[in-house]
């Protein structure tokens, strides 16, 4: 199921059945103290009645509710006056906001147990408080797509969800708004299937890529007996000589300052270069944002890895953070290799996929958040005038701004050409 961002993003359908839940089967937040729970939502049609998007159960009442409420005719975040049975609620409302069928909104619901406030977001504004002058504690599993009372579950949701998100703590209207921009959407998708006039065009409307050196689009060999190696995926594929050849974007497609994500198909020339070689990077004046690169075996236990190395600022002296995946190891098989960089701003994550997947050391916290003011680099490091030319095929190079999740990436990891994702 397509999420908010599209064929990128993934979410799950709810049909409003009382079949239609999921149930976490454990107590995930103490709803006595502050908290915060977030999710995607997108209703079926218009509501008409009350439907729980995340609630936690209680013992005869749910310790909280984010959803949609009938009475009110538009979303709300609620928490009863007591368990078991009820004496009314607390409850935030989304003033001034008319639900939109059929249509991903965000909904953000928090409580500051030190101002005894409950406070409702709609997308990245706050948009409803009430105050909550009784407090107590659920105990129950969290639920998503239902909410509990004394004669058993009710409300079942009927829409899609995505991004579901719970917090132990108050999320200050800073945050709220950055989770805005984890949403993928699609900037460029290069399939270099083609190139006129040294470049190749963008699959959309976006800015093409500037071919230079030798950096040449292959076609498939006509002569199907041909010993010419055929495209890594589609109709053709870049091909470069680690001789200075490259390509390039006229300006950033991304900057690396909020959540992004960049892909790419590759195949080496040969095993085990010794020289480092880079596949994509993101350059400021002095440092590359970050660079995805073949790092050769530094000796003869360690074997050579596909490397994400992130500078923590823009200066030719700045510590680098390096992050390598030790499960798969570059070769040379002719399908290639999928190599993709997503950076989640809001959980503050960086992580290095080799074909589809995630290794434990590929990944960690990148709180840098300084801009590329640079162009994107495909088969190089702008840094000294030029460094670490690729030699072998880049195909299929993709940038989104928003983090794409790991079904997302799995997905554009199979070697076949994806223009509507």
């Amino acid at each position: 199921m397509e999420g908010p961002g599209g064929k990128v993003d993934a979410a799950a359908r709810f049909d409003g059945t009382s079949a239609a839940y999921a149930d976490v089967n454990e107590t995930v937040l103490d709803s006595s103290k502050s908290f915060s729970v977030s999710a995607w939502v997108r209703p079926k049609g218009t509501p008409t009645r009350d439907m729980a998007v995340v609630s936690q159960d209680g013992t005869g009442e749910p310790g909280f509710t984010l959803g949609y409420d009938q009475t009110a005719g538009t979303w709300a975040f609620s928490v009863p006056v007591t368990d078991v049975d009820t004496l009314g609620e607390w409850k935030a409302v989304a003033t001034g906001v008319s639900v939109v069928p059929d249509q991903w909104v965000l909904l953000t619901g928090v409580y500051d147990a030190t101002k005894s406030e409950l406070r409702l977001y709609i997308n990245k504004d706050s948009k409803g408080t009430a105050s909550r002058r009784s407090v107590w504690r659920s105990y129950g599993p969290l639920q998503l797509g239902r909410t509990t009372a004394k004669s058993g579950y009710r409300d079942n949701f009927d829409g899609d969800l995505a991004e579901v998100r719970v917090f132990d703590r108050v999320l200050p209207a800073a945050q709220v708004e950055e989770m805005m921009t984890v949403k993928p959407v699609r900037k460029n998708y290069w399939q270099l299937d083609s190139a006129t006039s040294g470049s190749s065009p963008d699959t959309g409307t976006g800015q093409a890529l500037r071919l230079a050196g030798n950096a040449a689009v292959k076609s498939a060999p006509d002569d199907p007996l041909s010993l010419d190696p055929y495209p890594l995926v589609g109709a053709g594929h870049l091909v470069l000589d680690g001789d200075g050849d490259y390509a390039s974007t006229a300006t950033a497609p991304v900057t690396g300052a909020s959540s992004f994500t960049l892909t790419a198909r590759t195949l080496l020339t040969t095993l085990d270069p010794e020289k480092a070689q880079t596949v994509l990077s993101l350059p400021g004046t002095a440092a590359n944002r970050l660079a995805v690169r073949y790092r050769p075996a530094p000796d003869a236990e360690t074997p050579s890895m596909w490397e994400l190395a992130v500078a923590e600022s823009d200066s030719a002296t700045a510590p680098v953070k390096r992050f390598a995946d030790d499960q798969e190891l570059p070769d040379t098989d002719p399908a290639g290799q999928h190599l993709a960089v997503v950076y989640d701003a809001f959980a503050n994550e960086i992580r290095l996929y080799v074909n589809g997947m995630l290794a434990d050391i590929a990944h960690g916290t990148d709180d840098t958040l300084w801009a590329a003011t640079g162009a994107l680099q495909v088969g190089r490091s702008a840094l000294g005038g030029g460094s670490e030319y690729f030699a072998g095929a880049i195909d299929e190079v993709r940038v989104y701004s928003g983090a794409a999740d790991k079904t997302a990436i799995q997905q554009m990891s199979n070697p076949m050409a994806l223009p509507d994702m």
